[in-house]
This record gives C-alpha cells, sequence and structure tokens, in this order.
C-alpha cells in the first residue's frame, strides 16, 4: 500500500460531527490507523457541534449530513455564511451518494465529499486534498 503523509498540522482541532456512535468509532479507529495526532472532539447533533465551535479552537470539521436536529448541509451553510468558519475545511462524510448531493455541497462551500462506507486511504486522501483545498480558497 501507498504511504500517504497528513497534511493537515498537528495543532489543529478537528470537528466530528455524527450521530451513529459505529461510525464516529470506525472514524476514531481510521485516525489511529493513519496516524493523526491531532485533537478531535466529537458532537453527536448539531446544536452540540455549536457548541464545541464555541468552547475550542475547531479548524477542520467534518460532519455528517443526516443528523437527528438538522442536517449536515444546512450547518455547512450556516457556517460558510460566518466570518469565523467561513474557511474552515469542511469534508462532509455522509451515506448520500448521489451527484446532486455532491454538487450541493461543493456549492455551499465544502471542500470534499466522502461517502459512507470509506476505506482508511480515501479517508486520508479527502482529508488532504480537503486541506489543500481550504488553503488556495
Amino acid at each position: 500500500m501507498k504511504k500517504y503523509k497528513l497534511l493537515i498540522p498537528e495543532d489543529i482541532i478537528i470537528l466530528h460531527l455524527e450521530d451513529m456512535p459505529d461510525i464516529r468509532q470506525t472514524m476514531r479507529k481510521h485516525f489511529e490507523d493513519i496516524g493523526i495526532p491531532n485533537k478531535v472532539v466529537e458532537a453527536e447533533c448539531v446544536k452540540d457541534a455549536i457548541s464545541l465551535l464555541n468552547e475550542h479552537q475547531i479548524g477542520f470539521i467534518i460532519s455528517d449530513w443526516n443528523l437527528p436536529d438538522g442536517t449536515g448541509f444546512e450547518f455547512l451553510k450556516k457556517l460558510r455564511a460566518t466570518k469565523k468558519f467561513s474557511k474552515v475545511p469542511f469534508l462532509m462524510c455522509t451515506t448520500m451518494d448521489e451527484v446532486e448531493d455532491m454538487i450541493n455541497a461543493i456549492n455551499e462551500g465544502a471542500n470534499e465529499y466522502l461517502v459512507k462506507p470509506w476505506k482508511r486511504v480515501e479517508l486520508l486522501e479527502k482529508l488532504n486534498s480537503c486541506w489543500t483545498t481550504a488553503q488556495k480558497g
């Protein structure tokens, strides 16, 4: 397997917004497997994610689409409308695999889109692409 290097700096705090415990666990395992040294904070709903955004200096966001109190798409649009979070790298990670959904998310400011289930190497590639795209924008 080709060896990839994570491009996200170690001091960046990652917010992972996902309501399903098994998906959060899989993501944690993959973070560990690919050597992500970053601090990761987790939220199960949009309300909790907003609280974490206020408590931490979040520098990268991974969000599911379907959540118990809204959608990751609406969360994305809300963040992109603020100066503080308008440029924070945002990876939409979801089962929503329709091209139209992907286009809508990218048009609203998602830097990358990852369809569940994913492989570790796909996650690493999307994290790096998301980071690189956000840095250019």
